[in-house]
């Protein structure tokens, strides 16, 4: 990567003799002080300090609320339509978002076995889990997403960036609040608000919430009318896959006894008591439409979370500050869904020994509890006030404690066939124990050059202790047994929650048990070098080269993952013309990974095609690569003009890797190792873009009615790593793997093909800017847009492909007062 290197810095050098030669001409003529920061101008904290985005020499994208609200985000999702480069998935299992940025991404970071690629900060405070409020975006300050590694400032598992959200703080002084409500389709309701109380000159408190509620997209089929079927065990009627129902609450106090010292403390609580997202069968059967599901599982979604997050600052001197961040947070309940999505309907058959076809057809989900735990304490010094040097100094320690019981249960037929397979996975206590201590340092080597040198030492431990697969195996079963409504043929379906795993498997007949106990440590030293400069007046351009680090892996089979290192060339350039009425901010960066992490579900399977294990299995390829040039553009034509762009041209290839792709095979069988390299990446289009425009047309009132319509377009892409069934087989195909159609099953249904989706409102605002009235449609062309793709039934049938769904058209009006 020396090449990668030497372009970037020679292209910066080039640039830097240029500006030197006419900084030095102009060197005998008055030199205007540095701008200042003007109304609208956008404060972010993407160095750990206040700055202009303007001046920030880093690829980030920042939002207020306002802007929030102007472009319909309530959450993480929304939010990847306006940011270059982001893209999410979502996970039923878990209620979990999963993001992708630049094409690095992880589909399986939301239990306690992987880590995700985009690290999540809350008021500075990492949040290690996409669940709960960390997703809701509810009076913020503002949201800013930082591109490219943060290792050095942010630390753990911001190898590919950092999704920060900056709740909005309490004033002194100044009492206010604003409240909304929202109405749409599918009996949408939401209200949302916040008032801020000042009690003394000191000391302020805030109080935000929100609420938001809608039915499920997915209505239900009927239930088969076939002869020996119970039509009862089909689920008919009450809260449809996709609904949602959540509730969070914040309440933020301010101190600040002197102009030395401030306290920032919040507490914030969220529940969530909708339904799973499901994968639909891509193509439906005849008679059903595609947002619709044949369910013998009902859905349920029982989840929470709190969290406290405190940050004291300090001023030692006038130019030294003081800081100890530390948060502490609990995420947790339980869920179930309908894994087969009724992908292979029951036929009323039998097979000769009596159980009910199709084999394995009904699959339940059920994560029974968990509890993730997390408490972080960062400590830093750093300079304030105008200096030579601007450094910071820092001090890391974050501690991981997480348990679960996540359940499988599978049957023959549907729900009330005969028995197929069970297991329990209990994680009694996995721990993460992360260490780091940082500096970086700013040298404004002249009024118009900054060089900045950045280190990280990070040491993570990982253990798990007393993790248990409690799994059928038929051990001592008889024959009548394991005959069809024999002892060993109830399966679990969430029995004894509260039992150990040795207890459990002393409960349940036919299971047995195997540990997960393993331990491992890494440690790195991760850098950031960069150069930024004045280019010109309103022009800044900056080249870096930095490193990301994200710590290897325990495995439920009780094995290691290696880490994953990556080396991130970038050069940006932010610029202002037109009066100022113009911003264009550039940046292109080619990444290269090594050890880059990939995970997935793998089932293994006996002879005869039955399940004997299923686990999340994390491998390293050699590495991976991307690299793309981003674009954010905003213009203000007249003052009652607005548009908006970002778009990002990329590319990504995945290095060495032979692996299963474990919907389509099973993953004990030599015959169904693959070789991925060349392979693109997940999420990760060609190209993609998001243009927003709105007028304001002001009324003889001086109220404003403000019509903004919003596109976004992105070419195919694919949906795993996998790329679909066209990769070359390792191995012969072996005819006692019973193999003889693999291969074959194209690649379609795992790419998302080219998709415009758009969406339009118009807002009504009061002269005095205190109430606005705004209805809105979403996803216009009503698109069946995928966020990832599954396959249900092979090895033993062939697959039926599933995918997970953004929304569909939406509309609704929303109405909003500010006192």
């Amino acid at each position: 990567m020396t090449r990668h290197a030497l372009v970037a810095s020679t292209a910066l050098a080039t640039c830097l003799f240029s500006v030197s030669a006419a900084h030095a001409q102009d060197a005998a003529a008055p030199q205007a002080a540095p701008q200042a920061a003007s109304d609208n101008d956008i404060i972010v904290t993407a160095t750990r300090r206040e700055t202009t985005l303007q001046s920030t020499p880093i690829a980030v994208s920042a939002f207020s609320q306002d802007t929030l609200n102007k472009n319909q985000v309530k959450d993480v999702t929304d939010l990847a339509r306006f940011v270059p480069s982001l893209q999410f998935n979502q996970q039923g299992d878990q209620s979990a978002v999963l993001l992708t940025l630049r094409g690095i991404g992880n589909d399986s970071a939301y239990t306690e076995v992987a880590d995700p690629e985009v690290a999540i900060y809350i008021d500075g405070i990492y949040s290690p889990r996409s669940q709960g409020a960390s997703v809701l975006m509810y009076d913020m300050e503002r949201v800013e997403v930082l591109r490219g590694p943060q290792g050095t400032l942010f630390g753990r598992n911001a190898t590919v960036g950092a999704l920060s959200l900056i709740s909005a703080k309490p004033k002194l002084g100044k009492f206010e609040g604003s409240v909304e409500l929202t109405a749409g389709n599918y009996d949408r309701f939401g209200v949302r608000g916040a008032i801020n109380i000042p009690v003394t000159d000191t000391l302020a408190f805030r109080v935000a919430f929100v609420s938001d509620r809608h039915d499920g997209y997915a209505s239900y089929q009927p239930a088969p009318d076939i002869t020996g079927i119970n039509k009862s065990a089909f689920v008919t009627s009450g809260k449809k896959y996709y609904a949602a129902d959540q509730q969070s609450g914040r309440v933020s106090m301010l101190w600040q006894p002197s102009d030395k010292f401030s306290w920032n403390l919040s507490a914030e609580g969220f529940l969530d008591n909708g339904a799973p997202v499901i994968g639909l069968l891509q193509t439906p059967r005849a008679g059903t439409k595609r947002w619709s599901t044949l369910s013998d599982t009902a859905p349920d979604t029982d989840r929470y979370s709190v969290a406290v997050r405190s940050a004291m600052n300090y001023d030692l001197t006038d130019g030294i500050q003081l800081s100890y961040i530390a948060g502490w947070s609990r995420i947790g309940g339980s869920t179930q869904t309908d894994a087969d999505a009724g992908a292979l309907p029951p036929t009323g058959q039998v097979d000769a020994d009596g159980n009910d076809l199709p084999l394995g057809a009904f699959n339940e989900n059920r994560t029974l509890s968990s509890r993730y735990d997390f408490q972080s304490h960062e400590i830093q010094l750093k300079s304030t006030g105008e200096q030579a040097v601007d450094w910071i100094l820092g001090a890391y320690y974050s501690h991981e404690k997480n348990k679960i019981r996540f359940d499988i249960d599978q049957r023959n037929g549907y729900r009330d066939g005969t028995f197929s397979w069970a297991g329990s996975f209990i994680q009694a206590n996995r721990q993460i124990d992360s260490r780091a201590a940082f500096g970086q340092a700013v040298w404004h080597a002249t009024d118009w050059l900054r060089v900045t040198g950045g280190l990280r030492y990070t040491s993570d431990k990982k253990q798990d202790i007393g993790g248990r697969n409690v799994t059928f195996s038929g051990d001592g079963c008889s024959a009548a047994d394991s005959a069809p409504g024999g002892a060993c043929q109830g399966g679990i379906f969430g029995a004894y929650p509260g039992a150990t795993a040795a207890e459990l498997v002393d409960l349940l007949p036919g299971f047995s048990i195997s540990n997960n106990d393993v331990k491992g440590k890494w440690n790195k030293l991760t850098y950031l070098a960069r150069v930024d400069a004045d280019l010109a007046a309103d022009t800044l351009g900056y080249a870096s080269i930095s490193t990301g680090f994200k710590s290897g892996n325990i495995q439920d089979n009780a094995g290691l993952t290696n880490p994953e290192t990556l080396t991130n060339y970038e050069v940006g350039l932010k610029t202002r013309f037109l009066d100022r009425r113009v911003t264009l901010n550039l940046a292109a960066y080619y990444s290269d990974f090594k050890g880059y992490q990939v995970n997935q579900a793998v089932t293994f399977r006996d002879d005869e095609g039955n399940v004997v294990r299923s686990q999340i299995v994390t491998q390293n390829a050699k590495g991976a690569k991307a690299y793309g040039l981003e674009a954010e553009l905003t213009a203000n034509f007249t003052p009652a003009d607005r548009l908006q762009f970002s778009g990002t041209v990329q590319k990504t290839k995945l290095d060495d890797l032979e692996s299963v792709d474990g919907r389509l095979y099973d993953g004990g069988k030599a015959s169904s190792i693959v070789q991925l390299r060349g392979n693109e990446l997940a999420h990760a289009p060609r190209f993609s873009a998001s243009v927003s425009y709105e007028h304001d047309f002001e009324l003889a009132s001086g109220a404003t009615i403000t019509p903004r319509f919003t596109t976004h377009y992105e070419t195919k892409s694919w949906l795993s790593y996998f790329n679909g069934d066209a990769n070359p087989f390792v191995n012969a195909n072996d005819p006692a793997d019973n193999m003889p159609g693999r291969g074959t099953n194209g690649t379609d249904w795992d790419r998302q093909k080219a998709y415009f989706r758009s969406d339009a409102s118009l807002r009504f605002t009061s002269a005095d800017q205190n109430y606005t009235v705004e209805a809105f449609v979403q996803n216009i062309e009503n698109g069946k847009i995928r966020t990832g793709a599954g396959a249900f039934g092979a090895p033993r049938y062939d697959p039926v492909f599933l995918s997970n769904l953004q929304p569909p058209r939406t509309w609704g009006v929303r109405a909003r007062a500010n006192f």
